[in-house]
């Protein structure tokens, strides 16, 4: 068997555990072929013979599952996701096992389970449409600013960065989006707007309670006008009720498609999966990529129950 490991080993606190993966994963006669993410091999790179390999293996945050599935799209070989980052909210929503022997054994048996990806499209200040696909959450506004002020830390204390980056934006600035989604059209003014394709984050909570990773859609959502700490009903919700059945999710503006035009005036700043799009207008889109993508799970995966 011929496995392919793609991993960033800046990506994160779990970084090492690969190596312990691998041995894990390695019998007599497999093929183990391990390509390191950084300066001279991008993505692209490291996935461009990707069909040749039996299991493809992709190693680091949520920034680098993005990119590296993202050119995995349509290839339908196995790909199992290894948490090595700061918060592996993808992985989370896969729902497989942690430990390094175990992922190593779904790898080998390599059961599989369709899912979908975002693409993100935006233009660019020089007036060039620019895209990529994202696996949890991409958007303008709030989010985007706490992962921008998140990412000279989040490194080195993980995923407090992000509350103190939430923190550190007391007074989220509001911008108008026009939302076009499959014919048709809302208006909402809010501090945010955010369209998911996955949506449990932290703690298990799920933002946008309908969304799953495999029924063809997209999320999207508008966070109403508020200060950071009146954004506090929705957050008890999130902990009181996680999976958002009962008391809703309070202060977001709710709706799904399969392809949205957003409009955010002024712009807000964007953001996908964690990673900051620089030189936007506040014009983008984003559409689902269905079934584009075969994930290896376990018994413990939460895509078996659906």
């Amino acid at each position: 068997m011929r496995h392919l490991i793609v991993h960033n080993p800046a990506s994160g606190p779990r970084s090492d555990e690969i190596f312990a993966f691998a041995r894990a994963l390695s019998e007599a006669g497999d093929e183990i072929c391990m390509r390191f993410i950084g300066p001279g091999m991008e993505a692209p790179d490291a996935t461009a013979d990707a069909r040749s390999f039996d299991r493809v293996v992709v190693s680091g945050g949520d920034g680098t599952v993005s990119s590296v599935l993202d050119c995995l799209r349509d290839t339908h070989v196995p790909v199992l996701v290894f948490p090595s980052g700061t918060a592996n909210l993808f992985f989370n929503n896969i729902g497989n096992a942690p430990e390094a022997a175990a992922l190593a054994a779904a790898c080998r048996a390599g059961r599989t389970r369709s899912v979908d990806m975002g693409e993100l499209y935006w233009k660019d200040e020089a007036g060039d449409i620019q895209r990529h696909g994202f696996t949890i959450i991409a958007g303008s506004g709030f989010d985007a600013a706490i992962m921008e002020k998140a990412a000279p830390g989040k490194r080195e204390i993980g995923e407090v960065a992000y509350a103190l980056a939430a923190l550190a934006t007391p007074e989220p600035p509001v911008a108008h989006f026009r939302i076009e989604h499959d014919g048709e059209v809302d208006e909402f003014d809010g501090i945010g707007c955010m369209v998911g394709n996955t949506a449990v984050i932290q703690n298990d909570i799920n933002l946008f309670p309908d969304c799953r990773m495999d029924d063809g859609l997209i999320d999207i959502t508008v966070i109403e006008p508020a200060k950071t700490v009146e954004l506090l009903p929705t957050l008890l919700a999130g902990v009181l009720d996680p999976a958002g059945k009962g008391l809703g999710r309070p202060q977001f503006k709710m709706m799904q498609a399969k392809e949205a035009r957003i409009t955010c005036t002024p712009s807000l700043g964007m953001q996908f999966d964690g990673e900051v799009i620089p030189n936007n207008t506040g014009v983008f889109g984003a559409r689902v990529l269905p079934s584009c993508l075969d994930v290896i799970v376990d018994d413990f995966s939460k895509l078996n129950a659906r």
